[in-house]
């Protein structure tokens, strides 16, 4: 014997098959949707200064760079921009500065 389900108040269910079918239209359009979704990769603009004879971190940054504020704070980032595992550079070594720091 197959139950019978009867149904008690048929504007809740009216709204029940509406949103329940206005649910399953969305999905299929998001399934097969034409448009396409590209990812920016956000790039780092920077410029290269070359080391000569007598340069320091600090001289480079210095020279280069027009904050003043947190020298400390700048060359560890510019380290850190360069791998750079300590603040050993020789001259016809290139150091990438970050534009941010113009």
């Amino acid at each position: 014997m197959m139950k019978r389900y009867k149904v008690v108040n048929k504007s809740r269910f009216c709204v029940f098959i509406t949103l329940s079918f206005l649910l399953i239209i969305s999905l299929i359009s998001l399934i097969f949707s034409k448009e396409k979704v590209y990812s920016s990769v956000h790039e780092i603009q920077y410029y290269e200064v070359e080391v000569v004879e007598g340069d320091t971190l600090w001289t480079i940054v210095s020279r280069h760079t027009s904050e003043r504020g947190n020298m400390q704070k700048i060359i560890y980032d510019i380290k850190k921009f360069n791998g750079m595992d300590n603040s050993y550079i020789y001259p016809g070594d290139i150091i990438k500065i970050p534009s941010s720091y113009k």
